[in-house]
Parts: structure tokens; C-alpha cells; sequence
């Protein structure tokens, strides 16, 4: 304006410009810019505020772009401009299009245009309704309504329908559709329908466009179930008649038909009426698909049903699985021809609800409703399998029966278990055979008088003939222990699922339990419980069980501890009553003053068992087997000096029982007493493990004189007497003898430094027997040992291997032996010219005085005796001669040995080897030569046994000649018994009497000889059994009465066959070889010993018990009857044998030789010196009268 000189001097100055100050400026010119630009014919500014336009104004004015005029009339009337309806027309569609509805509605009302008035104004109404819709629906929907109505009027249907449908009028929307476009909108027909409710009106307009999906959702909406299968049948049966598109068609509509067919399902489902459900689900288009639905809504009885009906027999045993159903599966199997997987499934059931139905808390097995049907169902199933199975079946069932079977049928079902390999039958037959032994009294039990070697075989044969002992017993407690533990392996390894190992005893552990395992993935699995209510289950924690239904399942972890927690008490329940059967059977046998070796078998078991078992539970009977120490050391050496004690002392099962013997006594500081034990269970059966050394040398190491023995001990325990070397070296007799010196310094120690009076001081037993241990030690030195058979066996028995060394020991004659020999004599001589303080030693001890002195008298003078033939040198003798002077020590004697150390005829006493073999002899110790590494051939000696170490020998062997009934050797001739390994179980017939043979004979004839009347006796016998058989066959009191009062009668003819049978068959193997037949008859004699033992034990009872027991009597008559017509003749014949070679026995005592004198230094000498002829010739005839 200042450039064109339009600036009136008059106006007030501004400020200058400035954009960023003046910024908002500069956007109102930009919008009067536009205003001004965008103006089509005139532009009005209309301002209130003329002081602020007036510059801007009068700017415009002297440019001449504006005109100013007031408003009013005239100037509208100026302003007017006539338009044609035409033009309005056009205006108000143009303004229709761009959405100004209201003045395209005015323009259409201005052209006289009706038609276009109402579709603007129709359209403007839901222009407004859209608008509305938000913040007030219901007057939106009215205003839908008047534009609907305005569509309809002028025929435009398809607006009108959708502001019905918008307005939520969708049945009369649908009619419009429906009226006016027919075919052509059907799907928005049908859509309108569904909209408003009508189902079954959208159902048929979908129906008529084929549109599958729509119209199935229709009737699935508006719940046409069969309205829709039927449309579903109609399409199929298009489908088929057009061919161009039948395969394709109909996998669409067998698609849609799935899914329709799926959701009515599911709607019945959800109403749980199952029935109406499987009407669609027996339309499904595949059985797989019926399979997946009914799983997934684990409706598993109907899809049981559906594929029973379809004869999927093996789809609907699956099932049955799944529902926990073992007996329906079991029945689906058999009718789907697998007749052996029916019946062992039918064998599963029964044996988990035997243990478990009714609440039941486990063994032994119940009987359950229909358990013999359903029994009988399984041999049905097998027998259409095969003869053998149905065998198998039939035998599990009986094992599975509750019918009480005794010790043979139980025998049969468990060989015959073990036969099929069926680990149920085993463990189940096992099971039972040891409930009875549990229920059985103590009086009925049999007893072994031998160590039995093969538990297992000699179990078997025994219960085989019903017959129940401490071995059968503890043979079927450690099979069923065994297997147990197997079990416990199988859960530890569950876990982990590496049970593969022990699948078999898996298996039986799940059916134990009723359970299910269940692979849910490859690494959890799930165990279903088929009986929920079992004992079992309720140690699982209620929180960790899952439900479904009745079913019940767990994991394994929790599975695993139920299982294991079950196992161990019912482990520890039955370990507890085995214990203490054993110990009743202890007590039974010393009440009833059995042998030593019955009285230490229950506790060497008691023993094995109760290691089984945690301290807890088992302390007191762990205390009671360490009672076997008394039984191996007894005070009486008579009582453990037979060859069924000696062989248990050897096996590992007495070896255990004393290491825990040896364990007590090293605790805290020890006494004498403690050492004394140690050394007795050392010396008398070898060196113990390692691991117990050690901690025997860390106790022994406070005690020096018996810490360095244990030295010595342990490195040279092979062998107690040194063995020379092959070379024939004798460096180590040095060491030998160190030791024996060690030994001695220890007891010398004991008996003269320790105070005898403290507590626990070494008893006089345990210390005599290591007095006798030194003595034999020391005597080894002269190359061969005089010595008695008790002393020789505990020597023997300390030897680690089974063979004994058969090289030379050593013979050296440069150590002198006669401080042990001294020390040895003052011993004898202080316990018997000390007699006072020798029996308060003994009552200090707590030992019967009265019971032991005459014991341990009788001892010191044969220990005295062998001191005096080893010695040779008669040193000692004046000893010997002055105490047989005694009164008050011959009065304790023997009469028999006193009487031959005292001599017949001369009235003195003499001692040399015959003399103390025979003195030996009497009171059955006989005296022991063992040739070590001297030849003892030149010695005469009848009435000693000879044993040549000196040849191979195993200790077997040397044992049966110990043991044997005859065992003088002729004279100038050693005994040795070597074993022909080479013709060992080979087949052929031998002379040498079978062991169970020699032992009973060793146990009842003890050497006698069968007298002529044993014959008589034996047939008087079995007249006996007839008669006593004649008198209980009849069941009447007069006869059961008559047998009582004649029992005692029978059992005395019993106890002689018992005592004739075992020696007449011995004497018979002696002298003749048998061939099969004859074997055959042996083994049958030895099985009526056994039925006459039971027999004699059935007699030796009260009058009620005999009365009560009448039947088991009764069997073993009649067996032992039916045994006469084979048995009765061969005995005859075995007598006739045995009496034929009488004289021949006589003749071969008689004919001793007599050997020239030895040269062996001092006992050659002593053999010369204290025999003559007359002497020699009366001992043989001696010997002759007692062979006799």
C-alpha cells in the first residue's frame, strides 16, 4: 500500500512487519485467500467490527474489488436469480451424490421431483440413523424404520430391506428379499431369517441356493436336527445323480454332514440325553470319526456298544481297556477268535480281586461273587485254544482258588508254574507253601540231622511228600524274599523307565495291584487303578489321584511309593513271622532236648533272615542267633563232635552267624573275655574277611601280647602249621614257629599277668580250648600229630580251601616245644590241685559247676594223656600216675576210661598210643594219627584212625573217614580216602555208600553191628503196621481207642526199623555193587526211613492228640503198608548179606599185622618201650569181642 501511495498520512503507524511475531496473521490471510480464490460468482463478507475490517475495507474500496451495500430487501431481491426445475433437479443430484441429503431434498422439492424427494430424504433419515446409532439406538432404529418405509414405497427393495435389517425388522428385510428378488438374494434371505429367529424359513431359502454350510448352521441355530439330516440325505442323493461332480461333491457335503452331525451330537450331549446323541453319531460318515467324537467326550460305553455292534470285537476290547473293563475286554477278545489273550486277561482279573474286592487289604486270596464262573469262563476260552494251554489255565486257576491244597498239590502247581514260566504261579504257589508252614505247629515240623547242601532240591523233595522242616521253611522264605526284591528293583527302576529289565515281574506287579499302565507321551505315564477302593491306593494322597468318572489313575512317582510302601510291610509282616517260627522252632528243639545241630539250624536262619531286615525290627532276634556260639563251643565237646555239626560249622552260613558274633565282641576296650571269643571263632572256623580283620587289629591293638598273635595270625593262616615249599625249603618254619610263640607269650600272659577275677575274664572253656589249640600247633612240628578226633576236626576245620594242603609240613626238630609242653602241664596241674579257685573261675563264668567240672575234668586228663605221647619222653608221667591216684579225680572219670588208663591186669597206669586210643576210643573221642610230613605206616594202632595228609584228600573226604562206622585200619596200613574224580557221576554202579546212607548210620548205629534178632524185629514190624492199620481203617471210637492204648507198643517196633533200615543198607554197600533195579529199591527204603520218622514223631504224643491226629497216623500206615510187599524181601536179603560176612569181619580183625618199631625218634621209641605181645594180643581180642 506505502509503494502505491494508498497510505493516508492520517492513519496510525504499525509495527513492521515481522513473521514470526505476526504468524497467526499470516494464517487468516491464507484463509481469506482461499475464501476469496474459491468463489464461484459473488463473495460476501459480512463483519460486526469496523474498527478492525475498516483498514482492509478501505484497502479493497481504492482498489475497486468490493461494493459496499446494507442488507435488506432490496438487495435480496437484487441478489435473486431465477433458476429452471431442471436446474434444481441437476442441483440436487449433484448435491444427493456428494451426501448433502437435506438440500438435495430441498433442490428435488424445488424441481418437483417426488421420486428423488424421497430417496434424498430416505436416504438422509439413515444417513442421520448411522449417526445416531452410538449415543441412542432405539431412536436411530426409528428413523431406519421411516427411511425403510420411504425405500419401500418408492420400490426401492433392496434399501428398504437393508434399513429393516439395520433397524432389526430381519424377517420382513427377508420377505422384501424374498418377494422381490426370488433366487437371486436367497443367501441374503436366509441370512435375514436366521437373523430374525425364523430357522426354519432360513433353513428351506438356503436349502433352495444350496448353500450346505449356511443351511446346516440354521438348523444346528434353531435346533432342526432332523430337518437338516434329512437335507443332508437329499444333497447326498443329488450328488450321486450328478456324475460330472459326484466325487467332489460328495466329499463337501460328507465334510458339512460331519461337522452338523458333530454339533447336534454335542447339543444332546450337553443335555446329557446320550440317547438322542448317538442317533447322529450312528450317521457319521466313518467309524473313525465316531471313534474321535465319543473319545474326545469320553463317552466310552456307547462307543463300546457302537463297535461291538460292528463287530469290531478287537476296536471294542480297546475300549473296554480304556473303561477300565478287564472282563468285558476279555469277553470281546474270545468272541474276536484270540481265545488265549481271553483267558489270561480273565486270570488277571480274578488274581487283583481276589487280593483287593470288598475293601479287602490284600493276601491272602478271597473269594469274590462269580469267582468260580468266571474261572470256568477262562478254561472255556482255553480249552478252545489248545490241550496244552488249557492245562496251563486249569493250573493257574487252582492256584487262584481259594480250596485250601496241601504241601504235594502246591509242589505240583509250582513246578508246573515254573514249567509254563508263569512268575504268578511261581510266586503265588511259593506264597502259600510258606502260609503253611507259618500256620503249622512246631510239634509237626520234620528235622534234618544232616546239613542239607542243596536247599532247593531237598525243599522240593520234602514238601513233594508233604513234609514241612527248619530247611523248607527258610528254602520258600528266601524264594519269596527273592522275588519280592526283584519287584522293589522293577518300581526303582519305573521312574526312570528303564524297567525293560524286569518286564515279568513288572507285569505281575501291576496285576498284583489291578493296575493299568498308560503311555500319555514319550515321557509321562499314567498307572489307572481298576479296583479304586483297594487298601493300597489310600497311602496316595488324595491330592495326586485324577478322577474321571469311576476311573482313577496317578503318576508314576506316586504309583512307586504306594507300591514300595505296600511291598516293605507285607516284606516286613511275613520276615516277622518267619522269625519267630524260627524261634518257636529253637525253643521246640531245646525243650525237647533235640541234638545241637536242630537246635542250630532255626538259629543260623534266624540269623539269615534277620539281616533282611533294619536293626528295629530284627535286634532281637539278631541277639538270639548269636546263641549259636554256645552251640558251636558247647561245654560238652560230645554235643557238637557229630558230622552234621561240622558240616554246618564249615558252611558260610555259620561263618555269618560267628562274624556277628566276632562284631559284639570288639565294641569299646576289650576284656579277656572278648578276646577269648574272637580267638575261639578265629581258630575254630578260619580266618575271617578282611574287612573284619582290620577292625579286629585296631580293638586287639590295647593288648599287645594277643595284638601281635593277630599279626602273626593273619599273615600265616592258610595254613595253622607251616607248609614247606615245593623245593623243599623250609625258610618259613621260623616264622611257624614265631608264631606258635606268639601264641603262647599271649596265653601265658592272660592265665599269669591278668587279674581272673575282673569282669568278663576268659572262661575256663575257651581257655582249655586254646590251651588244646597251642598244644596241637606246637606237637605239628614232629611231622605228624597225636591228637583227638574233636581236636583234629576243629584243626581241619579252620582250614580256609575245601582241599587240604597236601604238601609236606614242615619237620624240624632244632625248636624246642618243652616250654609249651610245661606251660601246658602246669595249666592241668593248677585247675586240678586248684580246685577252689578253679570253681569259683567257673561260677564267676557263669557255668554250672556241677554240670561242667566232671566235663572239663575228663579233659584236662586226655589233654594230659596226649601231652604225654607227644612228648615221648614219659616227662610228664609222673604227673598222670599221681593224679589217677586221686580219689577225687578218678571219681569224676569215666569208668571205662579210667579203667583202661588204670590197666586190667597190672593194676598201674601206662600210657602210650594203643592205650590212649583205646581210653579215647571209649569215651567216644578216638585218638587221631595224621601223618603231616612223616610216614606213620610202621604204627600199629587199632583202635586210632589214620589220615595221610600226605596225599591228595579233599576235606570231604577226610570228614567221611572221620565219621565212617568202621574206622580202625588194618595194622602196618594207613587209611586215605582219595576222591575218583574221574568216575564222579558217570553213570555206573559204586561200593562207596551214598553220604545221607553213611550219616545215618554215623547218627543211629554209632559202629554197631545189626544183632540176628534185627531181622525178627523188622518183620514183627510189619505185622505191627497191619495191625494198627486194621484198627484205625474203621472209624469207631473202639477202634481209635484200642490203637492208643497200643501205640507205645508200635512205637518201639517203630524206632528199631528206624534204627535197623539206615545201618543194614550201609553194610550192604559195603560189600556189594547194585545195579539199577536194586537203586531203585534203595532210594524206596530210604523214603519209608523218612515215613517211619513221621511216624515215630505222630506216636510221641498225648492220648487227645493222638485221638485228633488219628488221620495223619492213618496215611503214614497205609503208605508204610503198601511199601511190605517190595521192601519186606530185599531187606530180608540185606540181613542174610550182612550175616553171611560176619566172620569174614571177625577173621579181618583178627589178622592186624604187626609192624616192626619206627624210627621216628621219640614216638617210635615210646611204642617200644610201653608195648609187649601179651598186651597186643589181648587189645585185638578185645577188639574182635566189641566188632562183634
Amino acid at each position: 500500500m506505502e509503494e502505491q501511495e494508498m497510505l493516508d498520512d492520517t492513519c496510525r503507524s504499525y509495527p513492521k512487519f515481522d513473521e514470526a511475531r505476526h504468524n497467526v496473521l499470516c494464517s487468516e490471510l491464507k484463509q481469506l485467500y482461499v475464501a476469496i480464490t474459491r468463489t464461484r460468482q459473488r463473495l460476501w463478507i459480512c463483519e460486526n467490527a469496523e474498527e478492525l475490517s475498516k483498514p482492509m475495507f478501505d484497502y479493497w474500496k481504492k482498489l475497486c474489488l468490493v461494493q459496499v451495500r446494507k442488507l435488506d430487501n432490496s438487495l435480496a431481491q437484487a441478489m435473486q436469480v431465477a433458476s429452471s426445475p431442471e436446474e434444481w433437479k441437476k442441483r440436487g443430484i449433484k448435491l444427493y451424490h456428494e451426501n448433502n441429503y437435506e438440500r438435495a431434498t430441498l433442490c428435488f422439492e424445488r424441481a418437483g421431483d417426488t421420486m428423488w424427494g424421497k430417496t434424498a430424504k430416505a436416504s438422509g433419515l439413515r444417513a442421520n440413523a448411522d449417526r445416531m446409532c452410538g449415543s441412542n439406538p432405539e431412536g436411530a432404529c426409528t428413523v431406519l424404520r421411516e427411511a425403510a418405509e420411504l425405500f419401500d414405497s418408492i420400490g426401492m427393495a433392496k434399501s428398504a430391506a437393508e434399513c429393516f435389517c439395520d433397524s432389526g425388522e430381519y424377517e420382513r428385510a427377508g420377505r422384501i428379499y424374498l418377494d422381490k428378488y426370488g433366487e437371486t438374494e436367497l443367501n441374503k434371505t436366509g441370512e435375514c431369517f436366521s437373523l430374525a429367529g425364523s430357522y426354519q424359513l432360513a433353513a428351506e431359502v438356503y436349502a433352495r441356493g444350496k448353500y450346505f454350510s449356511e443351511c446346516l448352521s440354521v438348523c444346528t441355530k434353531g435346533k432342526l436336527f432332523n430337518m437338516g439330516l434329512q437335507y443332508i440325505q437329499c444333497w447326498k442323493q443329488d450328488a450321486r445323480s450328478d456324475n460330472g461332480m459326484m466325487v467332489k461333491r460328495s466329499e463337501e457335503i460328507n465334510k458339512i454332514e460331519q461337522q452338523f452331525l458333530e454339533s447336534c451330537a454335542l447339543n444332546y450331549y450337553e443335555l446329557k440325553d446320550n440317547r438322542s446323541m448317538m442317533k447322529f453319531v450312528r450317521a457319521f460318515h466313518s467309524m473313525n470319526s465316531v471313534r474321535n467324537f465319543l473319545k474326545s467326550l469320553d463317552c466310552l460305553d456307547e462307543l463300546l456298544v457302537m463297535e461291538e455292534e460292528s463287530g469290531n470285537f478287537l476296536e471294542a476290547a480297546k475300549v473296554a481297556e480304556l473303561r477300565g473293563d478287564v472282563l468285558r475286554k476279555a469277553d470281546l477278545i474270545g468272541k474276536a477268535g484270540h481265545f488265549k489273550e481271553a483267558s489270561k486277561l480273565i486270570l488277571r482279573y480274578v488274581f487283583s480281586n481276589s487280593l483287593w474286592a470288598s475293601g479287602s487289604r490284600g493276601w491272602p486270596l478271597k473269594c469274590f461273587l462269580q469267582k468260580e464262573e468266571i474261572l470256568a469262563k477262562a478254561k472255556s476260552f482255553a480249552k478252545k485254544d489248545s490241550d496244552i494251554f488249557y492245562e496251563f489255565v486249569c493250573t493257574e486257576a487252582n492256584i487262584l482258588s481259594t480250596e485250601q491244597s496241601n504241601l504235594f498239590q502246591l509242589s505240583q502247581y509250582l513246578n508246573a508254574s515254573r514249567g509254563n514260566k508263569s512268575l504268578r504261579g511261581e510266586i503265588l504257589s511259593i506264597r502259600k507253601i510258606l502260609d503253611i508252614h507259618l500256620q503249622l505247629s512246631t510239634s509237626k515240623y520234620d528235622w534234618e540231622y544232616e546239613l542239607v547242601v542243596d536247599l532247593m532240591k531237598h525243599s522240593q523233595e520234602s514238601i513233594s511228600h508233604n513234609r514241612m522242616s527248619v530247611a523248607t521253611l527258610t528254602c520258600f522264605w528266601n524264594l519269596w524274599k527273592e522275588k519280592i526284591a526283584y519287584i522293589f528293583k522293577y518300581l526303582a527302576c519305573l521312574e526312570t523307565h528303564d524297567a525293560d529289565e524286569y518286564y515279568s515281574y513288572g507285569d505281575f506287579c501291576l496285576n498284583y495291584f489291578g493296575v493299568q499302565k498308560r503311555q500319555l507321551n514319550k515321557v509321562n505315564t499314567s498307572f489307572l487303578f481298576l479296583n479304586a477302593d483297594a487298601a493300597w491306593v489310600r497311602e496316595i494322597d488324595d491330592r495326586f489321584l485324577r478322577r474321571n468318572g469311576k476311573l482313577v489313575s496317578a503318576d508314576a512317582r506316586h504309583f512307586v511309593s504306594a507300591a514300595q510302601t505296600h511291598w516293605r510291610s507285607e516284606l516286613l509282616s511275613v520276615g516277622m513271622k518267619v522269625l519267630e517260627t524260627l524261634k518257636a522252632l529253637y525253643k521246640f528243639a531245646i525243650t525237647n532236648s533235640m541234638s545241637v545241630f536242630c537246635q542250630s539250624m532255626p538259629l543260623v536262619y534266624i540269623f539269615e533272615s534277620a539281616n533282611s531286615f533294619l536293626p528295629k525290627h530284627a535286634s532281637c532276634f539278631l541277639n538270639l542267633s548269636t546263641a549259636y556260639f554256645e552251640n558251636v563251643f558247647p561245654l560238652d565237646w560230645r554235643e557238637s563232635l557229630t558230622e552234621s555239626m561240622i558240616s554246618l560249622r564249615g558252611s558260610v552260613l555259620s561263618r555269618n552267624v560267628l562274624e556277628e558274633v566276632i562284631l559284639e565282641n570288639i565294641e569299646g576296650d576289650l576284656t579277656y573275655g572278648q578276646i577269648g571269643r574272637i580267638l575261639m571263632i578265629w581258630l575254630g572256623s578260619g580266618k575271617p574277611t578282611d574287612e573284619l580283620y582290620k577292625k579286629i587289629a585296631k580293638s586287639f591293638e590295647k593288648n599287645s601280647p594277643w595284638g601281635r598273635f593277630i599279626k602273626e595270625l593273619s599273615g600265616n593262616i592258610n595254613s595253622e602249621i607251616v607248609l614247606e615249599s615245593a623245593s623243599g625249603n623250609s625258610c618259613d618254619a621260623p616264622r611257624a614257629v614265631y608264631s606258635v610263640y606268639k601264641f603262647y607269650d599271649a596265653l601265658k600272659d592272660t592265665y599269669y599277668n591278668a587279674n581272673w577275677r575282673q569282669a568278663d575274664y576268659i572262661s575256663p572253656s575257651c581257655f582249655l580250648y586254646l590251651i588244646e589249640r597251642l598244644l596241637i600247633f606246637a606237637s605239628g612240628f614232629q611231622g605228624f600229630l597225636l591228637t583227638t578226633k574233636s581236636s583234629f576236626v576243629e584243626w581241619l576245620i579252620c582250614e580256609q580251601s575245601n582241599t587240604v594242603r597236601t604238601a609236606n609240613l614242615v619237620t624240624d626238630n632244632r625248636f624246642s616245644m618243652s616250654c609249651i609242653y610245661d606251660f601246658v602241664a602246669s595249666i592241668i596241674k593248677d585247675f586240678l590241685y586248684k580246685q577252689q579257685d578253679t570253681a569259683e573261675w567257673i561260677k564267676k563264668s557263669h557255668i554250672n559247676f556241677n554240670h561242667y567240672y566232671p566235663l572239663l575234668l575228663l579233659r584236662l586228663m586226655v589233654t594230659l594223656c596226649l601231652l604225654c605221647v607227644n612228648c615221648g619222653t614219659g616227662k610228664y608221667l609222673d604227673l598222670l600216675v599221681d593224679l589217677m591216684g586221686r580219689s577225687d579225680i578218678t571219681k569224676g572219670l569215666p569208668s571205662e576210661f579210667y579203667d583202661v588208663l588204670r590197666g586190667r591186669r597190672h593194676n598201674h597206669v601206662k600210657i602210650d598210643v594203643n592205650v590212649l586210643a583205646e581210653a579215647c576210643k571209649k569215651i567216644g573221642n578216638p585218638l587221631v594219627i595224621a601223618s603231616l610230613g612223616e610216614n606213620c605206616s610202621t604204627f600199629s594202632c587199632p583202635d586210632a584212625i589214620f589220615v595221610d595228609m600226605r596225599v591228595s584228600q579233599s576235606r570231604e573226604g577226610i570228614m567221611r573217614l572221620l565219621f565212617s562206622i568202621n574206622n580202625k585200619a588194618p595194622r602196618g596200613q594207613t587209611v586215605a580216602v582219595e576222591v575218583d574224580r574221574a568216575n564222579h557221576n558217570q553213570g555206573k554202579t559204586s561200593k562207596a555208600p551214598p553220604p545221607n546212607f553213611a550219616a545215618m548210620a554215623d547218627h543211629k548205629m554209632n559202629s554197631q553191628n545189626i544183632k540176628e534178632g534185627d531181622v525178627q524185629m523188622y518183620f514183627g514190624l510189619f505185622v505191627q503196621i497191619s495191625d494198627a492199620l486194621m484198627s484205625v481203617e474203621n472209624v469207631g471210637d473202639g477202634n481209635v481207642t484200642k490203637f492208643v492204648s497200643n501205640a507205645s507198643k508200635l512205637k518201639v517196633e517203630v524206632e528199631n526199623g528206624i534204627n535197623f533200615v539206615p545201618a543194614a543198607l550201609f553194610k550192604a554197600f559195603e560189600k556189594k555193587t547194585w545195579g539199577d533195579e536194586d537203586g531203585k529199591l534203595l532210594v524206596e527204603a530210604n523214603c519209608m526211613l523218612d515215613e517211619l520218622k513221621q511216624l515215630s514223631s505222630a506216636l510221641d504224643m498225648s492220648e487227645r492228640e493222638l485221638k485228633e491226629n488219628i488221620s495223619t497216623i492213618a496215611q503214614l500206615l497205609k503208605r508204610l503198608h503198601l511199601r511190605r510187599p517190595r521192601l519186606e524181601t530185599f531187606l530180608n536179603q540185606l540181613f542174610v548179606l550182612n550175616n553171611t560176612n560176619a566172620d569174614e569181619k571177625e577173621a579181618d580183625h583178627s589178622k592186624v599185622e604187626e609192624n616192626g618199631k619206627s624210627k621216628m625218634g621219640a614216638l617210635a621209641a615210646f611204642f617200644s618201650s610201653n608195648t609187649n605181645a601179651d598186651e597186643k594180643e589181648a587189645d585185638h581180642s578185645k577188639v574182635e569181642e566189641n566188632g562183634k
